[in-house]
């Protein structure tokens, strides 16, 4: 089970969080992260409030939001809003992108046997290679001596960057499908949701379809091409100022 701040859930105590009321303050895919790290599995977990705004922060928003935006913000400043021409690959390029592309058969065997939270970390860890990488390559400072091997560090973390969106869409659906425009795709990666009513023995009732022919996300590796049209990037995700875990206490009972 899930517990709220150490207590049983209890709709008739107002111990609990409402979805809805969630949403009026919250985006989707905030709420989606942190059930799926914080899911019982094997043993009671606890929805803390604390825990919610260092996870926003610390990982969704540090780790993976910042990641893509200041990517593909840096590819539109100095690029002209595409992909730059890379080059010779290094080794240290095709190493990184290597370690993403395996990432298709670690998280997807997750997936495979349903174990969501070890998915979602081992997606959250290989972000944070690509992260090391930018360390080591610093394109930030390159672009101003070696603009070259600026491209090509840039080139190789987009590149990294379109096959986390992917590995990343089962638990952030939202945030991924806006990366996909942001990275020149047009379409959505998800097909489309609807209601239709139906009639059986029992009498009428209203079913959700799901119909997946315009969908335009697959489960493979990037083949993100350098001159690719970029769009002007957004944040994924919005930091949260502490406050708010003292004022979602309040609302608590």
């Amino acid at each position: 089970f899930m517990n709220i701040e150490s207590q049983k859930i209890s709709g008739s105590r107002n111990w609990a969080i409402w979805a809805r009321d969630f949403l009026t303050r919250y985006d989707p895919d905030p709420l989606r992260y942190y059930l799926t790290v914080n899911m019982p599995e094997t043993k009671d977990t606890d929805w803390d409030w604390d825990d919610f705004y260092h996870r926003n922060n610390d990982e969704l928003v540090a780790t993976w939001g910042n990641l893509a935006n200041r990517v593909l913000s840096f590819a539109f400043k100095h690029w002209e809003g595409v992909v730059p021409q890379p080059g010779e690959l290094t080794a240290l390029d095709t190493d990184l992108l290597r370690t993403i592309d395996e990432g298709f058969k670690t998280v997807g065997d997750e997936l495979d046997a349903v174990h969501l939270r070890a998915a979602l970390s081992e997606a959250m860890r290989l972000a944070s290679e690509v992260n090391k990488y930018l360390d080591t390559t610093a394109p930030w400072q390159a672009v101003k001596t070696d603009k070259l091997a600026a491209g090509r560090a840039i080139y190789t973390a987009l590149r990294a960057i379109d096959s986390l969106k992917i590995l990343f869409a089962p638990f952030l659906p939202f945030s991924s499908d806006q990366l996909h425009a942001f990275l020149g795709y047009d379409g959505s990666l998800f097909g489309r949701q609807y209601t239709q009513s139906i009639s059986d023995d029992l009498g009428e009732h209203t079913v959700l379809r799901y119909d997946h022919s315009n969908a335009t996300g697959c489960w493979q590796p990037s083949q993100l091409s350098a001159g690719k049209q970029l769009r002007q990037p957004q944040p994924l995700f919005r930091k949260l100022e502490e406050k708010i875990v003292a004022e979602e206490r309040a609302r608590l009972g």
